[in-house]
Parts: C-alpha cells; sequence; structure tokens
C-alpha cells in the first residue's frame, strides 16, 4: 500500500505539481506500477511534508496509517512502524520567539495572571 502522488499531496495539502518538483528536487525515484501511476514510499512521502512545511509531518503520517488501515489492513502495521522510525529521526523542534516569552510568563506569573498575559500576547500576534 503506497500512496500515489496524488494522494500523497491531497495528505500534505499541496497540489500534486508540489510532490512531482519535489520528487525531482529531492532526488526522489517514484515506484511505477502499471502504465500511468506513480507511488511513493511511506518515508519519502513523510520527507516532502517536511520541506512543504503544510500539514504538520505527524499529521501526514496519521493519514498514511488511516490510509493503510482502510486499503490494506495487512500492511498497516508495516505503515505504522515506518512512520514511527522516521518521526522518532527528527530533531526536536525548536521552540519559537513567542513559545519561549509565553514559557517565561507562566514560570514568572501567577496562573491566572499568566492566562490573562497570554490571551493578551496571542490576541496582538494576530495583527
Amino acid at each position: 500500500m503506497l500512496p500515489t502522488f496524488r494522494k500523497a499531496a491531497a495528505l500534505i495539502d499541496v497540489h500534486p505539481s508540489f510532490i512531482s518538483r519535489a520528487v525531482r528536487d529531492l532526488g526522489i525515484t517514484p515506484v511505477e506500477w502499471g502504465r500511468r501511476e506513480r507511488y511513493l514510499q511511506i518515508l519519502d512521502v513523510l520527507l516532502i511534508a517536511t520541506h512543504a512545511r503544510r500539514n504538520a509531518v505527524e499529521e501526514v503520517a496519521g493519514g498514511l496509517v488511516e490510509l493503510a488501515e482502510q486499503q490494506a489492513p495487512e500492511l498497516a502495521g508495516w505503515v505504522t512502524t515506518e512512520a514511527e522510525q522516521f518521526l522518532a529521526a527528527l530533531p526536536a523542534p525548536e521552540p519559537e520567539e513567542s513559545d519561549t516569552f509565553i514559557a517565561e510568563l507562566r514560570i514568572e506569573l501567577p496562573g491566572e495572571w499568566a492566562d490573562r498575559a497570554e490571551a493578551i500576547y496571542r490576541r496582538h500576534l494576530n495583527y
């Protein structure tokens, strides 16, 4: 159970042409079955997801597992293992400045005040 370019694009939330460009740019070799359809390995879909920065890689991994459970339940365990290994190999995310600021708010202010300060801060982030 490997996703087609079109299915991978839907999982990542990009246009199928983005998948074609990513395959070319990242040096990915698609799997070809039949005459027209090209498929991607599970790890390749997740690699493309990290470069697309659209849907979270974890969300894409979950979508791949769900797809396997629906279309090929006997392969769902294999897809889960592939996805978990890929996710485990990713570096820990760096906190953004806003995350660091909010963490500092929570340390320095009592609970209710920290909640209010965070709400005000997040409201102003959206401007």
